[in-house]
């Protein structure tokens, strides 16, 4: 706890991950030590993190997350997200997602944030809690607009991280948020939980000059765990302008109704996974599916690299694939 004046601020050591290094909201400072640099975060308008470096004494600050990402080694240094800033009455800095004059309530997710107006009105990592689970976990949220919530993020100028991953893996979800990552197919359920309706949308960039595709799944709806988290969609539509077909729901090669397959647990018959290079809601057909997000970036093997056959065909110049998830009604 770091005390000024009659207010009280607490932290909480998180992880510090070695990877790209994560973007904060000042210049590295010199602190003498780490107490100097909970104090400065707490002095600091929308502080809420720090890195410090016990060997260089340098002092990060960063406005959301949780744990640090560095480029460095790791071994010297500590994360610390913050838990509140309080006098003896209100709470006059929380974590983004927890709201109520002690800090005491989370959003459930990004739609409820935006509606509630407790959030920033921007793109941030927040913390959220469904209605129906015990469990807090950070997401990407897209305040800025209807309050999205980034189910599956990936970009090409963003470290790459590997999409071929173990049932577990997708399960609980991998990467780093706001940059790439798979929210986690338990996570993804919970949330769809909170509310009766769900639209899903697709956004695609590819090509050069770069160019759109966007498209949205209404009802979109999984499963939970003993169902093997099957998908269902209700309806498409296309976007007007920046159409990106239907690549989901197109005819006998829908996936509605179809489990999660990855290549430690494959419930397509046809090794899809390990053909696409990736987990995903495959058919029970050699087609596997018509579009392939969570495979390699680029390679010679057309089947097993990101494609989208609906408006894209055979392109695959992708540049960036984003699905988010927000409230209807």
């Amino acid at each position: 706890m770091v005390i000024s004046g009659s207010r009280h601020s607490k932290f909480s050591q998180t992880s510090v991950f070695k990877h790209v290094n994560d973007w904060h909201i000042l210049p590295k400072r010199k602190m003498h030590s780490l107490l100097e640099c909970n104090k400065l975060c707490s002095s600091t308008v929308d502080c809420r993190r720090i890195l410090y470096d016990k060997e260089t004494k340098l002092c990060s600050l960063y406005n959301e997350g949780e744990n640090c990402l560095t480029d460095e080694e790791v071994t010297d240094k500590v994360c610390y997200r913050m838990l509140s800033i309080c006098d003896d009455v209100n709470c006059e800095r929380c974590p983004i997602g927890y709201y109520g004059g002690r800090c005491q309530h989370i959003i459930e997710d990004c739609t409820d944030g935006k509606r509630k107006n407790v959030v920033p009105t921007r793109a941030a990592r927040s913390f959220i809690r469904p209605s129906k689970s015990l469990r807090i976990f950070e997401a990407f949220c897209d305040f800025g607009y209807d309050g999205w919530t980034f189910i599956h993020f990936r970009d090409a100028q963003s470290p790459a991280i590997n999409f071929n991953r173990t049932w577990s893996e997708y399960v609980n979800g991998f990467g780093y948020r706001g940059r790439n990552h798979w929210l986690g197919l338990e996570n993804i359920h919970s949330i769809l939980q909170n509310h009766p309706s769900f639209r899903l949308r697709f956004l695609i960039q590819y090509g050069n000059p770069l160019r759109s595709a966007i498209s949205h799944y209404f009802q979109f709806n999984v499963r939970n765990v003993t169902d093997n988290y099957k998908i269902s969609i209700a309806s498409f539509i296309d976007h007007s302008s920046f159409p990106a077909g239907d690549s989901l729901t197109n005819g006998s090669y829908s996936i509605n109704g179809r489990p999660f397959s990855t290549y430690d647990r494959d419930y397509s018959n046809n090794d899809c996974p390990g053909r696409f290079g990736g987990g995903w809601w495959f058919l029970d057909d050699p087609v596997c599916s018509r579009g392939n997000i969570n495979g390699r970036r680029s390679g010679d093997n057309f089947e097993s690299t990101w494609h989208w056959l609906d408006n894209l065909g055979n392109s695959t110049d992708v540049h960036r694939i984003l699905l988010k998830i927000a409230r209807v009604g």
